[in-house]
């Protein structure tokens, strides 16, 4: 288990805890947290799962894909370094916490 602690628009804070193997849009969406969409069901085509990776703890996040990379610069106005899509984000055993901020898609 892995805490997933997200970060609203009013900076409010929502802390759930994730099973190995769920995405962080799917936690989101199950969860109820305001802010993720996962308007296409978490294959990588849009992002409204848009969130920006604050911290890790436990082990590093993998790179992301070109195909991610591609569809941020499509979607959103300017994509940070720590830009990722939460549908790209997988609980492994190895994370023992991740924080991020849920960020409004401004170009859809």
């Amino acid at each position: 288990m892995a805490l997933v602690k997200y970060i609203l628009e009013d900076n409010s804070e929502v802390t759930i805890e994730a099973h190995v193997g769920q995405n962080l849009m799917q936690i989101a969406i199950e969860n109820d947290v305001e802010g993720i969409e996962g308007a296409c069901g978490g294959s990588c085509m849009c992002a409204t799962c848009h969130v920006k990776v604050e911290s890790v703890n436990g082990v590093e996040l993998e790179e992301r894909s070109e195909l991610e990379l591609e569809v941020l610069e499509m979607e959103i106005d300017e994509v940070a370094t720590n830009s990722r899509l939460g549908c790209q984000i997988e609980i492994n055993k190895e994370i023992e916490s991740i924080t991020v901020r849920i960020e409004s898609i401004q170009s859809i």
